[in-house]
């Protein structure tokens, strides 16, 4: 009788520790970022927040939506290009100001300065056709291109790194890929005799796996940062961006917010 009695007792402690880690996890504002972004780092600042990781930051804004967490912080473009697709229309929107300084590049192996400087050149002799291809990406009124990845083994395979969790950067469309970095390094690889190939992998094994020269090229939507420097190169930049948070439509946290200070005295009291 007591052994009954004591192991209902056990089961009692465990159920209520179990509830109270529970509901520790739960405490504060939940923000979601996608893993190994400048998000990330950004939304980790403020001691005050709950940061819940995601591989795709799709699924962030979803969980939002149906109450698991309370805002997103990510890049501005996909921010715009979530907001306006048809599973989030009218339901999320995105505060329009700038939280941080931000551009993209290219990343390739510290060995490789030939294919740095070739990468350069066809970014400077290509920069307005690219930025009108860029421009319409971020509307999304560009054509939508299927670029497949080729044989690996070919005598000229250019191995290209990227996560495809990022539209309009970089998605998939079946087997095949799509997004703005990916028809660029489609262009950069036609225009200079390369089979294209690529491996999709998590975000933050994109600069690892250039560094160890596992891919030659990384095109993620990465960041430059001093930290990423130490490890590869970097091309010059091809994109300037900022996070911005993504909440619900009829939130007015932030309604009243003018600047950059406005909106991180309102995270720094949340």
């Amino acid at each position: 009788m007591k052994k009954k009695i004591l192991i209902a007792l056990l089961i009692v402690v465990i159920a209520s520790v179990s509830v109270m880690a529970f509901a520790g996890c739960n405490q504060g504002v939940k923000v979601g970022f996608q893993t190994g972004t400048t998000g990330q780092s950004y939304t980790e600042e403020y001691i005050n927040l709950s940061p819940i990781n995601y591989q795709n930051i799709a699924n962030a804004v979803q969980d939002m939506v149906t109450g698991r967490i309370d805002y997103v912080i990510t890049d501005i473009a996909p921010a715009q290009s979530i907001v306006n697709h048809e599973n989030f229309a009218g339901k999320v929107k995105v505060i329009e100001i700038p939280l941080t300084d931000e551009i993209y590049c290219f990343a390739v192996n510290k060995d490789n300065d030939a294919l740095k400087a070739q990468l350069n050149e066809f970014l400077l002799e290509n920069s307005e056709k690219l930025k009108t291809l860029q421009a319409e990406y971020i509307a999304g009124t560009n054509e939508v291109k299927k670029i497949p990845s080729g044989n690996r083994n070919a005598e000229n395979a250019l191995i290209v790194a990227t996560n495809a969790e990022f539209a309009p950067f970089e998605y998939t469309i079946g087997n095949d890929y799509a997004g703005y970095d990916m028809e660029v390094i489609h262009m950069f690889c036609v225009a200079n005799g390369y089979e294209l190939v690529i491996e999709n992998m998590d975000f933050d094994a994109v600069v690892q796996s250039v560094n160890t020269k596992k891919a030659h090229v990384g095109a993620a939507a990465l960041t430059f940062t001093e930290e990423r420097a130490k490890q590869v190169n970097f091309t010059d930049k091809y994109y300037e961006s900022t996070q911005v948070i993504i909440c619900m439509a009829d939130d007015t946290t932030f309604d009243e917010c003018k600047t950059r200070e406005d909106v991180e005295k309102i995270l720094n009291s949340l």
